[in-house]
């Protein structure tokens, strides 16, 4: 009798063993995060996740990608808990007590303003009493955008030009018509322009311009933004989220990587032509779209700009950076 008590103790103690494993994958919830469609972010998110990225630092995603109107509400909505967030409009929340905290690298303000080839507008200071075109006001990249022009002595777009604000295929479709006299569009079709050197040229970067400043570019088009109480209810499971977001802009930044990304994914990212594709892959080799990084020095620069987006009227006020620029350590 006591021979069958301890062989079924035994048994009992091995079968737990074998289903522990199983019963913590159980465990960890799918993580929900809300992109754009149209966007760089459908082939690193989708991409890195097919090859395992996130599983590898524990992280079971699971990606809503949406129209850009549909992408802003997700954070807000609680309908995700973290993600790549319009920087700006990110900051203008944590202004009206929304308890964010910006985790992590991301898309930089790569989104250039873009004319026709024979255009005559040659420097921002010609965008005064012009067309100009934007796909969304409360994009960060477009906030961002717009304070640096300024900055570099360009006119505000919103006040000082006549801006249109449409949907970012058809805002391509009025550059190339001529209906607009300059655009700053989404990611897919910034990259669209940037491969058509003999129809269109870009006449200002803002990653350029800040580079020469700081040595970073800006990342207020889409830092990694996550809700305060999601991050101190297990600061582990944010550091592993953290972690591999930016691993996946280094994953998506390999040709390789990048071409299987694209066959998967191309066509809910917008990359379809090989043109593009080529552009991709340069500027992405270049480090021109992702900052992977969010160290000391970065939220250096990056608050700088915050303060530029303060003096020009952008943001009502800067929040501190030691408590909303959080380097997580588990």
């Amino acid at each position: 009798m006591r021979r069958r008590t301890v062989l079924a103790g035994v048994a009992a103690l091995a079968s737990g063993a074998i289903a522990a494993p199983y019963l913590a994958k159980a465990a960890a919830a799918p993580m929900k995060v809300v992109i754009p469609r149209d966007s760089i972010f459908v082939l690193n998110y989708f991409g890195a996740k097919d090859a395992g990225v996130f599983a590898k630092h524990g992280i079971d995603l699971d990606i809503d990608a949406r129209p850009f109107a549909g992408f802003l509400a997700g954070l807000p909505a609680k309908e995700c808990q973290a993600a790549t967030y319009s920087g700006i409009e990110a900051i203008a929340k944590i202004n009206q007590g929304v308890d964010w905290a910006i985790i992590g690298g991301g898309l930089t303000i790569f989104q250039e303003v873009f004319v026709k080839k024979d255009s005559p507008i040659k420097a921002i200071a010609d965008l005064k009493g012009k067309r100009v075109g934007v796909w969304s006001t409360g994009a960060g990249a477009f906030k961002g955008a717009r304070v640096a022009i300024m900055d570099a002595g360009g006119p505000d777009v919103t006040k000082d030009s006549n801006m249109v604000q449409v949907a970012a295929p058809a805002l391509f479709k009025m550059l190339q018509a001529g209906s607009v006299d300059a655009m700053i569009n989404e990611s897919s079709f910034t990259v669209r322009a940037g491969s058509q050197p003999d129809a269109f040229r870009s006449v200002f970067s803002v990653n350029e311009y800040w580079k020469k400043k700081t040595g970073f570019p800006v990342i207020w088009a889409a830092p990694l933004v996550a809700w305060r109480s999601w991050v101190e209810e297990d600061r582990t499971r944010a550091k592993n989220f953290a972690r591999a977001v930016e691993e996946s802009f280094r994953w998506v930044a390999k040709p390789e990587n990048f071409d299987a990304a694209v066959k998967a994914h191309g066509e809910l990212a917008g990359v379809k032509d090989p043109a593009s594709i080529a552009t991709y892959k340069k500027w992405l080799a270049d480090g021109l779209i992702f900052l992977p990084e969010w160290n000391a020095k970065v939220v250096d620069a990056e608050w700088q700009f915050l303060e530029l987006a303060k003096r020009y009227g952008v943001l009502d006020a800067v929040p501190a950076k030691e408590k909303y620029a959080l380097t997580i350590e588990g």
